[in-house]
């Protein structure tokens, strides 16, 4: 009887982060200025300060604001309330730096997790893609990429990840043991008043996994503000058949960062 050939050492999955930015299609006033004076901020209140500050303290300030709250539409945006920084924001933190999916056989699926998040601030949306091809051998086989959302099969070549919470595949490698769930749903912090990201379609949901190079993997939702932070989490599903060619697989996986406005 042929035996099956396992696939040894699998290289840590290598998370890189790439910020991407495109104009704005938004038109923002300029800070009233001339030679002689500068109003960083304007305010219909009876008083304030957008820098109060001397050698022991810095503040911002202002007293008896007379409305608050956001009103746009496709050509401004203003927000009223207290003094607010003018200069948009956008970053994305990767904060897992490797994910180790052990020892890859054609009997068991191979899981991992690794998190991210995207904070912005009047940026407008967003979205996040994916640039990496497929896990990759020293020699160049590749694991298929499942190219639609599917369920974990294993002696059969897959390699899928969403962005949500997954209840453990029935089978998981005894390398990357999993209790339950693995991975987290987009989680907007510290509410979904602040801040509104979510998975994207074909990667949002439980124990259906997939991956296209480039495709969009998360983004700001259509309800709310795409303003503050939204922590992310990138579940990983691997499964090989007994004809895979032994090596060392990995991904470097690269993440880009769009401004939609």
């Amino acid at each position: 009887m042929k035996k099956n050939r396992v696939v040894r050492n699998l290289l840590p999955v290598a998370f890189a982060a790439m910020l991407l930015f495109v104009p704005s299609v938004r038109t923002y006033a300029q800070t009233p200025s001339s030679p002689n004076y500068q109003v960083p901020e304007s305010s219909f209140s009876t008083g304030g300060d957008v820098d109060a500050s001397s050698s022991g303290f810095r503040a911002n300030a202002s007293v008896g604001e007379l409305g608050v709250g956001i009103a746009d539409s496709f050509s401004y945006s203003a927000q009223a309330g207290l003094i607010t920084p003018n200069e948009e924001f956008l970053e994305l933190v990767v904060q897992t730096s490797s994910v180790d999916l052990g020892t890859l056989l054609s009997t068991t699926t191979a899981i991992g997790s690794g998190d991210f998040y995207v904070r912005t601030y009047i940026n407008g949306n967003y979205v996040v893609q994916t640039m990496s091809p497929t896990m990759t051998s020293e020699a160049g086989s590749t694991i298929d990429p499942v190219v639609t959302a599917a369920i974990p099969a294993t002696n059969t070549n897959q390699f899928g990840i969403n962005l949500v919470e997954n209840t453990c595949p029935a089978s998981v490698s005894i390398d990357t043991p999993c209790v339950g769930t693995f991975g987290t749903n987009p989680a907007p912090a510290p509410s979904t008043q602040f801040a509104n990201g979510e998975a994207a379609t074909g990667y949002d949901t439980d124990g259906f996994y997939q991956y296209n190079q480039n495709d969009v993997i998360a983004q700001s939702g259509s309800v709310g503000e795409a303003w503050g932070r939204t922590n992310f989490s990138v579940s990983y599903m691997v499964n090989v058949n007994s004809t895979l060619p032994a090596g060392q697989y990995e991904m470097n996986h690269d993440l880009v960062l769009i401004s939609t406005f």
